[in-house]
């Protein structure tokens, strides 16, 4: 169970499917219903895409995975370079593009309200100062990034060997909140999005290094309580009689059984004992998700609004006009990928993570309290 984790496969497969069923979530069902894009429902595709909110408990999950595998050889400089890189750059330019694109056009449903909401989003933790974020689908960023911080401060106190007592922690935490939600715990602790992270974090530890009783009882932990926020997001407590009618929107079995699904994947992961090896298509699915995520809400809003205004939804219809714009969004977030994140980020990483050794291990004095148990790499 030791094995070198390169990069894997499943990983980007994962990573992809979380990212469409977003962008197939606002396109298909939350645009429509509030209005943000003029278009009709479309029957059983928009029930469907009803369920692609969950898409970012997915990337909760994975992020969970990947940071504890990032920790694992880091100082906290080079483990704050590689956030750094990995997100700022492609965030910068994919806001701007958001804020010109919403100028440009006039039937955009959102637009900049001033010059401190975009200083403030520079940050990605705009709530942070009391700013909106430019584009809605950035709330997940500042929960990343509050999930990022206490990582570095356990690297930073040389905690990590002790990484699966504090997550049993954080899920006993997470547990009192989901009983008797407290706001200052929720925003300052993550506890509401805790076991998915801490799920995440642990199936790493099991991918590293084997099963044993605490992880397993730890992990069924997380799910139960993954499970639980799911149920409540979804208004099932006041909605008893939705869940024997599975054509409604916001089944609420449906909403378990996906999130059940979630840590199957994440079981069939770990049980594979040689990672699969990326394909063009997995590698291509790990690299648009991030700059796809970015760019297709609010931008997606204001060009199918431009083609409604230019009649083209009239004469090619709302399915044509809609994928036409999963394909832009497409080409949008390559372009972001190759001309911006590929060359900006590892030069960033460089910049920020300072000189490595021949082996490309940090020269940092702090290196030294936190040596792996096993080796590690692949994507972050």
């Amino acid at each position: 169970m030791n094995a070198p984790l390169h990069r894997d496969a499943m990983l980007d497969r994962l990573r992809g499917l979380a990212a469409l069923a977003v962008v197939f979530f606002h396109y298909l069902y939350k645009g429509p219903k509030e209005g943000w894009m003029h278009a009709e429902r479309l029957g059983v595709l928009s029930d469907m895409a009803a369920y692609g909110y969950l898409g970012v408990h997915l990337f909760f999950m994975i992020s969970g995975y990947v940071i504890m595998m990032t920790a694992q050889q880091a100082a906290v400089r080079q483990f704050v370079a590689s956030r750094v890189a990995r997100l700022v750059p492609a965030f910068w330019v994919c806001a701007a593009l958001t804020v010109l694109v919403e100028w440009v056009i006039p039937s955009a449903p959102f637009h900049l309200q001033s010059a401190s909401q975009w200083l403030a989003n520079l940050t990605l933790v705009p709530s942070w100062f009391g700013q909106d974020a430019i584009d809605g689908a950035y709330w997940s960023l500042a929960v990343e990034i509050n999930f990022y911080v206490w990582v570095a401060g356990i690297i930073a106190l040389g905690q990590l060997r002790r990484a699966e007592l504090i997550l049993l922690a954080w899920l006993g935490v997470s547990m009192v909140n989901l009983v008797r939600p407290m706001y200052p715990v929720q925003l300052y602790l993550n506890a509401h999005w805790a076991p998915l992270f801490a799920a995440g974090a642990l199936f790493f530890l099991v991918r590293q290094s084997g099963w044993t009783r605490r992880r397993a009882v730890s992990i069924a932990l997380a799910f139960v309580l993954a499970c639980g926020y799911a149920w409540r997001e979804a208004g099932a407590v006041s909605e008893w009689g939705s869940l024997l009618r599975f054509t409604s929107r916001t089944n609420h079995l449906l909403v378990l059984a996906l999130i059940a699904v979630f840590f199957g994947a994440f079981l069939k992961l770990v049980a594979t004992r040689v990672p699969d090896g990326p394909t063009p298509t997995s590698d291509m699915m790990g690299r648009l998700t991030y700059p796809l995520y970015l760019v297709h809400q609010n931008i997606g809003y204001a060009l199918f609004n431009a083609a409604v205004a230019a009649g083209w939804v009239a004469s090619l219809g709302v399915g044509a006009v809609t994928l036409g714009l999963i394909v832009v969004s497409l080409l949008m977030a390559w372009l972001v990928n190759v001309f911006i994140e590929q060359p900006v980020g590892p030069w960033l990483r460089r910049l920020i993570g300072g000189k490595r050794d021949k082996h490309g291990r940090s020269s940092a004095r702090e290196h030294m309290d936190n040596k792996p148990s096993a080796a590690t790499g692949g994507s972050t």
